[in-house]
């Protein structure tokens, strides 16, 4: 296994623990339901990934299958989140070879935008954004890098592993809007996504001066946040790629600057530091699923452990509610994508 750690400290974040004692064994997630929301992932890649070799081929680009897509991936956050949260979470690599799309798909546009769009549905979720915005919100995130679709396919292809390709996408992002103009989705005004994807490239004086109040800047805000977030923890543009925590770290970091910090910090607080799907390492040498988070707690989630302090594989899974175990806590993040390969139906 190819491991990448992460070290934080308890207080770096957000609060500390309370304190009682709690485990338990397994997964809690109904076969049904996880495989449901797997086929619900995997089909808003492929609706996107057509919609990006329809815009590429041609001038017109009906969007009502991502539109239906995007729907259902609410739906599905609504029900239960963890899988979809789990799935974003995952390398582009198993993403890849458990959709069927004709010819290469453009990770770094279609899964990056489905992923963007699941961490942006899921705070807008969190803080109660009406369901008339929601598809709205998540067909910004899918959008979001479509002015990529300019550049060569060779580049496209490589944005998943070149830091050079990454920051030329980036670079493009202000001509998304020249496709958004292809497409025509029934019922829907692409102009609002427009406008939202605008927002989200303002100044940085605008931005900053903007508060949790104001809506339609708090929206495009996050699906920024988003952005950046999917950037740093699946494609190497600093040269490798980051674990959540420390992505966030660099969010917190430089968008301080330009950004509310109120803003920031509900963040912060509604994806996590340690987001649903990813690894880490106890302090009891054993590795562990976040399977769960505890939003007022955010460096206690809880977590199954599938390996014991040697790195053995667990014969049975250990759940545990780290809030309320105070003698253990988490030492560091793990980036395996083995481990995320391995366990992606855990929770």
């Amino acid at each position: 296994m190819n491991e990448q750690f992460s070290s934080i400290s308890d207080e770096e974040f957000f609060g500390s623990a309370d304190s009682t004692t709690s485990e338990s064994g397994g997964s809690n997630l109904p076969t049904a339901i996880a495989t449901q929301h797997k086929r619900i992932y995997f089909d808003a890649v492929v609706a996107t990934q057509k919609l990006c070799v329809q815009l590429r081929e041609s001038n017109a680009g009906p969007g009502d299958n991502l539109k239906n897509a995007i729907e259902q991936v609410i739906a599905a956050l609504r029900e239960d989140e963890r899988m979809l949260m789990g799935l974003a979470n995952a390398p582009y690599s198993y993403v890849s070879r458990n959709v069927e799309t004709d010819g290469e798909l453009f990770a770094a546009i279609s899964v990056h935008g489905v992923n963007v769009m699941i961490y942006s549905l899921k705070i807008s979720l969190d803080m109660g954004v009406p369901n008339i915005r929601l598809p709205y919100i998540g067909m910004a995130g899918v959008f979001y890098r479509f002015g990529g679709l300019g550049l060569p396919e060779k580049t496209l292809l490589a944005a998943v592993d070149q830091s050079g390709a990454v920051m030329e996408m980036d670079a493009l992002t202000a001509q998304s809007d020249s496709y958004l103009e292809k497409i025509s989705i029934s019922d829907f005004h692409i102009d609002s996504v427009r406008y939202l994807m605008t927002l989200a490239r303002e100044n940085g004086e605008v931005l900053w001066q903007t508060s949790t109040r104001e809506a339609m800047y708090q929206y495009s805000i996050v699906i920024h946040m988003a952005h950046e977030f999917e950037k740093l923890t699946h494609q190497p543009a600093y040269g490798k790629a980051l674990a959540p925590v420390d992505a966030m770290r660099k969010i917190r970091d430089e968008m301080n600057n330009y950004f509310n910090p109120e803003i920031i910090k509900l963040f912060f607080n509604h994806l996590s530091i340690y987001p649903l799907g990813s690894f880490v390492k106890l302090s009891s040498g054993e590795t562990a699923k976040v399977v769960e988070v505890n939003q007022h707690s955010i460096i206690r989630p809880t977590v199954v452990i599938v390996l014991d302090e040697e790195g053995r594989e667990k014969v049975q899974p250990v759940r545990i509610n780290l809030k309320l175990k105070p003698n253990l806590y988490i030492r560091r993040a793990v980036v395996d994508p083995f481990l995320t390969e391995r366990y992606i139906d855990l929770f």
